[in-house]
C-alpha cells in the first residue's frame, strides 16, 4: 500500500506546517528589568524630575546656555529657585524655572563652582532617595487601607459573587471575525478584528507635559525721548507729543 504525501517526510503534517508557522511568527516582547532579573516599576514625575535635574548637574560643565533663554520673571511669576536663587556675576534673580546646571541667561556667568556642584549633587541624590521612601509608605498605607477596608466586610464562604474592588475592573478585548459575500463574484471573505476598549478616564495634569510660561529678556537698547528738552517747559512730557491745556468752564 502506497503511503500519501504527507506521510513520506516527516513534519509535513498540515499540523506540523501550522505550528511551525505559528513559531517563527511568534516573537517574545523583551521586558525592562532591574536589578536581579526583577521588572522595574515606572518612575513617578516628581522621582524623573528630580533624576533629570541629578543627571544634568552631573554632566554639564555650566557653561552651557538654556536652549529656551531661561526666564527674566525675578521670581514673580514663578517660585524662586531653591538652588541658585541669585546670579553672583550680575545680580539677576532666578526662578526655579531657571535650571542650576545652566549659565546665567543674562550675563552667562556659571551659576555653580566645583564645591557647590558636588554638595548640589549629593543634596539631589538624598531628595530622590526620601522621594523614593516617601513614595513606597504611601503605597504600603494604601494596601493597608485595601486590607482594612476587606477584612471589615467579610465574604461569606460559598459565595459565587467575588468582592468588589475599589477600581473598576477594565474589559477585556475581544476577538470577532466578519464574513463578507461578494454579489457580483459569489465569493466569501472571512475577516478579523480585535475590539480594545480604550480607557475612558482623561490624562491628568501630571501625566500632561506642561509648557512652561517664561518671561522673555529686556531689550537690550534703553527707551529714551531723542528731542531736545524745551527749557520754558523742563517738566513737559515728551512722549505724548504736544499737549493743549483746556481750562475747566
Amino acid at each position: 500500500m502506497r503511503g500519501t504525501a504527507w506521510s513520506k517526510a516527516a513534519g509535513s503534517v498540515p499540523s506540523d506546517r501550522l505550528r511551525s508557522a505559528q513559531r517563527i511568527q511568534h516573537v517574545p516582547q523583551k521586558q525592562s528589568k532591574g536589578k536581579g532579573g526583577a521588572q522595574e516599576p515606572p518612575r513617578s514625575k516628581a522621582i524623573r524630575k528630580l533624576e533629570s535635574l541629578a543627571e544634568g548637574v552631573r554632566k554639564s560643565s555650566g557653561r552651557e546656555k538654556d536652549p529656551k533663554s531661561g526666564c527674566f520673571c525675578q521670581a514673580r511669576e514663578h517660585d524662586l529657585s531653591s538652588y541658585t536663587p541669585i546670579c553672583r556675576g550680575c545680580g539677576l534673580i532666578l526662578c526655579a524655572v531657571n535650571l542650576p546646571y545652566y549659565a546665567c541667561p543674562h550675563c552667562s556667568a556659571v551659576l555653580l563652582s566645583d564645591i557647590a556642584r558636588s554638595s548640589l549633587s549629593a543634596r539631589l541624590d538624598e531628595e530622590i532617595s526620601k522621594q523614593i521612601a516617601k513614595e513606597e509608605d504611601e503605597k504600603s498605607r494604601v494596601v493597608q487601607q485595601a486590607r482594612d477596608a476587606e477584612g471589615a466586610f467579610p465574604v461569606l464562604h460559598g459565595s459565587a459573587t467575588p468582592p468588589r474592588s475599589s477600581t473598576p475592573s477594565r474589559p477585556a478585548a475581544q476577538t470577532h471575525k466578519v464574513l463578507s459575500l461578494n454579489s457580483k463574484t459569489k465569493k466569501y471573505t472571512v475577516a478579523s478584528y480585535t475590539n480594545t476598549p480604550l480607557s475612558s478616564r482623561p490624562a491628568s495634569r501630571a501625566e500632561s507635559e506642561e509648557e512652561v510660561h517664561r518671561i522673555s529678556a529686556p531689550p537690550p537698547e534703553v527707551d529714551f525721548v531723542k528731542r531736545t528738552p524745551d527749557r520754558n517747559h523742563p517738566w513737559n512730557n515728551m512722549r505724548m507729543g504736544d499737549l493743549l491745556y483746556v481750562p475747566v468752564k
